[in-house]
């Protein structure tokens, strides 16, 4: 072979290998491409799996506090279920403590030594009503009368004409009420006064206590027509001459005597 011919060989070859370099480069060029493809598709990949791990967390620990809850709520439940039993059925409270229930339990230990505590309160409106006429009616010599508890309805317990006897109508483990007729003015102008009584006895149970305001709305839907009402705790209250001070005060001096008829 020729020399020239020997050179175009080798200028041939080079030019070959030139090219197999050159589809070399751009393969490599092509690989780190899609290597870059690849690694931003791994990291966008490693997102989506962390945010989903997130989602996961967030949902266990939603899932927990649900559960907590739900016991929490239960436990309320429960323990509200054994307080309006106790009020309505009258019962003694006799259940241990619960962490769990610190707030109801605070609520519940003024209230648990209540008992025989309805949850409506009835009138037996024909008794009390008779009642009230009578004491208004000047007709007839009763100048009081008291109205008590019999379970869960309010009735006509005793009338009569008596302070003294009336006094001994309030116990101190009892709430009751009291309508009286008592004489008033002097001796140039004497005249009946009404006064309306609510009686919540030292020894009542603090429920019970809650309730007199409900109960006592009740009863003046009948007995509507008095000068002055009071609310008496200890039997030193349940006193004629501060009865007639009272209604005194509601209606303005009294210039006569100062003797007073009863």
């Amino acid at each position: 072979m020729s020399t020239n011919g020997q050179s175009d060989h080798v200028e041939g070859n080079f030019q070959t290998l030139k090219d197999h370099i050159a589809k070399l480069s751009n393969n490599q060029n092509n690989i780190l491409t899609k290597f870059e493809v690849l690694n931003q598709n791994m990291e966008e990949l490693r997102s989506i799996v962390s945010q989903f791990s997130e989602k996961i967390s967030s949902l266990e620990e939603k899932s927990t506090d649900k559960r907590n809850i739900k016991s929490d709520v239960c436990l309320l439940k429960k323990r509200i279920d054994e307080l309006y039993a106790i009020v309505k059925e009258g019962k003694e409270d006799i259940s241990c403590p619960s962490d769990d229930v610190q707030d109801v339990e605070s609520c519940h230990s003024e209230v648990s030594s209540s008992s025989k505590v309805a949850m409506t309160t009835g009138l037996d409106r024909d008794t009390i009503r008779a009642a009230y006429e009578d004491v208004r009616s000047d007709g007839t010599p009763t100048e009081w009368a008291v109205f008590k508890f019999e379970g869960s309805r309010i009735v006509c317990s005793a009338r009569g004409s008596d302070f003294t006897e009336f006094r001994k109508q309030f116990a101190d483990d009892e709430r009751a009420f009291g309508y009286l007729r008592l004489q008033m003015g002097d001796e140039m102008s004497k005249r009946r006064k009404f006064m309306f009584v609510a009686w919540v006895g030292p020894n009542v149970s603090v429920i019970n206590r809650a309730k007199m305001s409900t109960d006592k709305a009740i009863v003046k839907d009948i007995i509507s027509n008095f000068a002055v009402e009071l609310q008496l705790e200890s039997q030193a209250e349940i006193d004629i001459d501060q009865f007639k001070d009272a209604l005194n005060r509601a209606g303005g001096a009294n210039y006569g005597t100062g003797v007073r008829d009863l």
